[in-house]
């Protein structure tokens, strides 16, 4: 769902109307995702836009401001100017790890990575991604699907009224999900979000205390060394909101998820779709702890690595 593009400063920074096209192309929830290449990208673009109107120029300045909340993505690529350009840099990173497309002012090589800026438009195949996917009910296929943004993403939400840590089907698929933001991601903070009605039906989650007292049971291997898990436990207002959809949120975007974060295996599917930036953090601000949206069962809790469980 999420593609790497390695874009050529110069080839946009350098015009006002080039580079207001291309970074709206670009976003967490377009599927289009600027590599920092190389890691000062941020900086070669402003000196590429020095001789551009001020106005232009301040208006570069802030775009590239949000683009780096939700538009770019730090790479850490190698890039050694001695071996060549920038596009000679690019082409030799493509081949040791490839980019979905390079966008370049020129293409000598005619090489078909290369979309030239002056000529592509969506209706390109390397420019036709999809926002959304099918994706198969077992914890790889689950956890490859939301990889960016849990590489990405400073707070991470699991939303899924069912989620239960007692239940081996979502444990399965937050272990795989954890494992991803241990390795590459491990500052963020990792929320789940789930609902109880409190009428003790069964399969219903379980209150806060249940998993408070049963951590240690069920949490062991789960959580990697170096982060922690805060869970949140909600009820739905009389006349309120309903808490049903579920959704992987984050500061940088969301994925909606039809049939949420149960592990159910590969026989079964779920279809998966990119949330526009607004609807993401509206749902984001719906989950805050002071949030009205939704009564909040206390006690919050949060759970680390070695299973010791502080309460909130």
């Amino acid at each position: 769902m999420f593609y790497e593009y390695a874009v050529e400063p110069r080839a946009i920074g350098a015009d006002w109307a080039t580079f207001r096209y291309w970074i709206e192309k670009f976003g967490f929830d377009q599927g289009r995702l600027i590599s920092q290449f190389p890691r000062h990208w941020f900086r070669d673009v402003h000196e590429a836009a020095q001789n551009l109107k001020p106005m232009e120029k301040a208006r570069i300045t802030e775009a590239l401001q949000q683009a780096k909340k939700t538009k770019t993505i730090r790479c850490n690529r190698p890039y050694n100017p001695a071996s060549g350009d920038w596009l000679q840099n690019a082409l030799t990173e493509h081949e040791r790890q490839a980019f979905h497309a390079i966008v370049a002012k020129n293409n000598p090589t005619g090489s078909g990575v290369v979309l030239l800026v002056d000529d592509a438009d969506e209706n390109q195949p390397l420019l036709a991604v999809a926002t959304d996917s099918t994706v198969q009910r077992d914890a790889p296929s689950l956890s490859a699907a939301m990889k960016d943004m849990l590489r990405f993403g400073s707070r991470i939400l699991f939303v899924d009224p069912f989620f239960s840590p007692f239940n081996g089907h979502y444990r399965s698929t937050l272990r795989a999900c954890l494992n991803i933001v241990g390795q590459t991601n491990n500052q963020a903070q990792c929320e789940i979000h789930y609902r109880r009605n409190n009428r003790g039906a069964q399969g219903e989650p379980p209150a806060p205390e249940a998993i408070r007292h049963g951590a240690s049971n069920v949490f062991p291997g789960v959580i990697p060394a170096g982060l922690t898990v805060t869970l949140f436990c909600w009820q739905e207002r009389v006349g309120g909101a309903d808490f049903h959809a579920r959704y992987l949120l984050t500061d940088k975007g969301g994925i909606g998820i039809d049939a949420g974060f149960s592990a159910e295996g590969a026989h079964q599917t779920t279809d998966m779709h990119l949330m526009s930036y607004s609807l993401s953090q509206e749902k984001l601000a719906h989950f805050a702890r002071a949030s009205s949206t939704y009564q909040l069962v206390e006690p919050v809790i949060r759970v680390a690595a070695n299973c010791q469980v502080e309460v909130l």
